[in-house]
């Protein structure tokens, strides 16, 4: 491997061994030495991971981190996973995703026609690991590789102010499935806090810590990661509200208090884990309240949001319950001053699902590729962008003409 890999790819984990060493198996199946794998488990049982790994110890690439002593919040693995990656540019991604090492050389190829990146972002797809009675769903990517770079005055704008925001604002730059580059990230932990994650909601937090700090943000339409959705996902456990308020009250037990204690919160009364809106708002609100960063311009875009989130909710009992959260909150927020604004409507799922139907598979006049998440009987993340693979531009051979 060489002495300082191009990419770190980083894979905290926590009991969710099974799909963690299929995960491990499919990154490893790269022949790519410029890449360093960094493997981090916080399992309750350490020896599940530490038998695997054993065999794995002679591939220089690998980083190993096995369960400490204590168990970990999830903020302090990532940390720790963070910390130890000495690539010059850095992704996340959770043990049942997938990542293409590749993303190494494509880094390189922009990076000899741009010089310095910050940050880059791509385009991509979910994927459901197979459960048995669920029926594969329809996919579609892009076949082209259109590289972008972002103004950072538009990325403050969707970030910050929410513009053009659905139910959560349209700014990525994340590690969590985006590229960072370590200096980057190492800036950002000597500025804030001295630590590269404060806030437990990791991904967001982050994001606009990039925004706030970074300079050159790119974005290219291949897709070099796929996030996967298992059982016993974070993602699988939030489809109605009753499901994320215990997914919440786990949350809280690992990491060993309500962030909404926090006194940085005391002068809001929106609370992380009331809605996903909320959530990202409350990241916003202790950020730029701790470090001093004006934050203005964004509330009707944020009660937008709110009803969009509302909205998202086809079962009559959570839409009802976070509709009734958000009036409370915003009847405090400003006076009242936009509740009304706050008109969701709600729509009810369809009676009964509809037939299960043929997903066609082909390529559409926009250069789209559809397809099925189980394509030639993929089981994994790995397996199916494998499949794809070939039909995608290679990473080393994406033109870069910016736009």
């Amino acid at each position: 491997m060489a002495a300082e890999p191009v990419l770190s790819i980083c894979v905290p984990s926590r009991n969710r061994q099974l799909y963690f060493r299929q995960t491990i198996d499919a990154l490893l199946r790269s022949e790519r030495d410029d890449v360093q794998f960094v493997f981090v488990d916080n399992s309750d049982d350490p020896s599940i991971m530490n038998m695997y790994m054993a065999g794995k110890t002679d591939d220089p690439r690998i980083v190993y981190l096995p369960t400490g002593e204590h168990i970990h919040s999830m903020m302090a693995n990532w940390e720790r996973a963070v910390a130890a990656a000495t690539g010059r540019y850095v992704t996340v991604i959770g043990d049942d995703d997938y990542v293409d090492a590749d993303l190494a050389a494509f880094l390189l190829n922009l990076e000899a026609h741009v010089g310095q990146i910050d940050a880059l972002t791509w385009s991509g797809f979910n994927y459901n690991w197979p459960v048995e009675g669920e029926p594969a769903l329809p996919l579609k990517l892009d076949l082209n590789a259109k590289v972008t770079r972002f103004d950072k005055r538009d990325l403050v704008a969707r970030a910050f102010r929410w513009e053009g925001a659905l139910h959560v604002p349209l700014c990525g730059n994340s590690v969590y499935h985006g590229a960072i580059s370590r200096a980057l990230l190492l800036k950002i932990r000597d500025h804030f806090g001295g630590r590269f994650f404060e806030f437990p909601t990791i991904d967001y937090e982050n994001a606009f810590k990039v925004i706030l700090t970074g300079q050159a943000f790119y974005h290219v339409s291949r897709p070099f990661s796929v996030p996967g959705v298992c059982p016993l996902s974070n993602s699988a456990a939030t489809k109605t509200v009753a499901s994320e308020d215990a997914a919440v009250i786990r949350f809280n037990q690992d990491l060993g208090r309500d962030i909404n204690d926090d006194p940085l919160l005391a002068d809001t009364p929106f609370r992380a884990g009331h809605g996903v809106t909320a959530t990202i708002f409350v990241i916003q609100h202790w950020l730029c309240g701790k470090y001093g960063f004006p934050h203005s311009g964004y509330e009707e875009n944020l009660v937008r949001s709110m009803v969009i989130n509302c909205q998202n909710y086809r079962d009559r009992e959570s839409f009802d319950t976070l509709v009734a959260r958000y009036r409370a909150s915003l009847a405090q927020w400003h006076g009242g001053r936009y509740l009304p604004l706050f008109q969701p409507q709600f729509t009810p799922a369809p009676a009964s699902p509809p037939p299960a139907r043929v997903i066609w598979s082909g390529v559409d006049s926009e250069a789209n590729l559809h397809f099925a998440e189980n394509a030639a009987e993929a089981q994994t993340p790995g397996d199916l962008f494998e499949v794809l693979k070939g039909i995608l531009v290679p990473a080393n051979e994406i033109e870069i003409a910016l736009h």
